[in-house]
């Protein structure tokens, strides 16, 4: 390992559940800190007495819209510092906000919204959230530097996909390709290539070897977070290249700029296919994630608020066996789990999470896949983990030690950062990294939407028995 990151200022963990578990010991094995100065704040530590020997401070509390300041104002008297924000249901917004006025670095895995807005008739899509983060950037450029959305996914798959587009490049222009710089370089290099879609794809099948016989909401990161991107609207940007007649034109939607598709049914009922190397074609949900925002936003050329190319993006996501039961019979329990929830890491005995981009283009049938696949194998050499969470702690502390080594560069999504920076970081966690392609994998030749293969909103509209079959 490189020389450790010193850090002389306050430290504060927010939230202590399967990523800042996992997350402690590597921070520690990175970053030269005062554990005096370090505070993890919480409303519950499951497992805090194996990470004792760091001397860090466990704080107890919960976190909300009245109180925000007033918790973190405790910790952070002195003005300086970063807050790492590994929980689920406190808001983004509010957070990064706060850390400007105090010029405080920040760091997240997700764009999270408040948990009472979860589910209610004011709940943003990620369409809406894409647009508050765009509005954001606006309003904090030059700022302390702050990182929305760079786990795993969010996060390293756009970096997957930044060095895919430059394989490719190198393989279709030879020596006329040059390295893309600015944002409109990689949207011009896109074009080129004719990328149609970028695909988010996730396949895990880590499991016990003795499932468990109480009735349980398991998985194999957090549950409560499973259930409200698998029960929220489909949202998918929604490429230049898909034709919009009149049955399809009311669902199609702009946020800041991107085109995308709206369609009123639960994610968790609406499936794509996927693809895994390992896997190979699997079926999966089409799950709302701003990554799908953030990366066909980057690859988008504009002429003023015309839109000249866009691809399509989106996540197809085939959850760990268990986690498939827990959608399920959420289902019929108004989107709540329906037992105690347990996220899964020591009994994991064998499995693997594959995650990773595919590309489609206009002008072959061959897709390529760049990704990450950890075992469980690889995830027991850390404490407190599994191969999902090894992933999402590659994303996270890769951009903790980008904020400290770029302290001024206001807010900031994956795409902004530098991907050698990152993966040079992340790449020890991700497994086994590699590139694959493969010709025509979805052999029943249904790419509706182009070289893809997506549900028609036009279908689910005629008929919903056509959504897709069960996980």
């Amino acid at each position: 390992m490189s020389q450790k990151q010193s850090f002389d200022g306050t430290f504060v963990l927010l939230g202590f559940g399967s990523i800042g578990n996992a997350g402690l010991d590597i921070i520690f094995n990175h970053i030269d800190l005062d554990p005096a100065r370090f505070f993890v704040v919480s409303e519950s530590f499951d497992r805090a007495d194996l990470h004792q020997d760091h001397g860090v401070s466990f704080v107890e509390s919960c976190i909300n819209s009245k109180n925000l300041d007033d918790v973190l104002d405790q910790f952070f008297n002195d003005g300086s510092g970063i807050l790492v924000n590994a929980s689920v249901n406190i808001c983004s917004k509010a957070l990064i906000e706060y850390c400007q006025r105090r010029s405080i670095l920040y760091v997240d895995t997700s764009f999270e919204i408040w948990a009472d807005l979860v589910g209610s008739e004011d709940m943003i899509n990620n369409g809406g959230r894409f647009s508050d983060i765009q509005q954001a950037k606006k309003r904090f450029s030059g700022g302390a530097t702050a990182i929305t959305c760079h786990g795993a996914n969010p996060g390293i798959v756009s970096h997957f996909a930044k060095r895919l587009i430059c394989m490719l490049g190198q393989e279709v222009l030879g020596s006329e390709f040059s390295q893309p710089r600015l944002q409109t370089d990689w949207a011009e290099l896109a074009q080129t290539l004719g990328i149609t879609s970028v695909i988010i794809t996730e396949m895990d099948d880590q499991r016990p070897d003795t499932p468990s016989t109480e009735k349980m909401a398991l998985n194999t990161w957090s549950i409560y977070g499973l259930l409200e991107e698998a029960s929220e609207k489909i949202c998918v940007p929604f490429g230049t290249h898909e034709p919009v007649d009149e049955a399809i034109a009311p669902f199609v939607l702009d946020a800041s700029g991107v085109r995308y598709l709206e369609v009123d049914t639960r994610s968790a009922l609406y499936h794509s296919l996927g693809y895994s190397p390992t896997f190979g074609v699997f079926s999966g949900m089409v799950i709302p994630h701003v990554e799908a925002f953030t990366i066909a936003n980057f690859l988008s050329l504009r002429d003023g608020d015309e839109l000249l190319y866009q691809p399509t993006s989106y996540f197809c996501y085939q959850p760990c066996p268990a986690a498939q039961d827990t959608v399920i019979n959420a289902s019929g329990n108004d989107w709540h789990p329906d037992g105690p929830v347990r996220v899964m890491l020591e009994e994991i005995d064998r499995g693997i999470d594959s995650l990773g981009v595919m590309i489609f283009r206009d002008t072959t049938d061959e897709v390529a896949w760049y990704g990450s696949e950890v075992s469980t194998e690889i995830s027991r050499a850390y404490k407190t983990t599994n191969a999902t969470s090894l992933q999402v702690i590659a994303g996270l502390i890769s951009s903790i030690l980008y904020v400290m080594a770029h302290p001024r560069e206001g807010l900031l999504e994956p795409e902004d950062l530098d991907t050698d920076f990152i993966l040079g970081i992340a790449e020890p966690y991700l497994g086994n990294v590699y590139t694959h392609r493969v010709k025509a994998p979805f052999a029943d030749g249904k790419s509706l939407f182009g070289r893809h293969p997506l549900t028609t909103p036009r279908e689910i509209q005629a008929d919903p028995r056509t959504i897709g079959v069960p996980l």
